[in-house]
């Protein structure tokens, strides 16, 4: 979803007086939103890169900080979906380092047979 649908769905859930209140708390949480979804991407086509990993996910924990702190000012709950993102890479994560820990325990025992 880009910035612009992002506003719209704000400006939506907090009703236009809250919207023309805080405009640029508004327009600054949809960026982030976008932002996220940015370094998911990122993150997901770098996902072997260890190093570029870990610094993509470092940059999107900063933002998901950021979302929170903004949600909370605009008095608006935080949507589930960046905590499920945030589980399911977890999950990934693991599963992916499991394989490749199976993967090199089998080549282990090739290379010892």
């Amino acid at each position: 979803m880009n910035e612009e649908e992002y506003e719209q769905r704000l400006r939506q859930r907090v009703g236009e007086g809250e919207y023309e209140r805080h405009k640029e708390l508004v327009r600054l949480l949809a960026r982030n939103l976008s932002l996220e979804d940015i370094l998911w991407e990122e993150i997901s086509i770098h996902l072997r890169d260890i190093n570029l990993r870990t610094e993509l996910l470092r940059q999107r924990n900063a933002i998901v900080k950021d979302i929170h702190t903004e949600f909370r000012a605009l008095n608006i709950e935080i949507p589930s979906v960046v905590e499920k993102k945030t589980e399911g890479f977890a999950s990934f994560l693991e599963d992916l380092n499991e394989e490749s820990t199976s993967k090199g325990r089998d080549e282990e025992t090739k290379e010892s047979s």
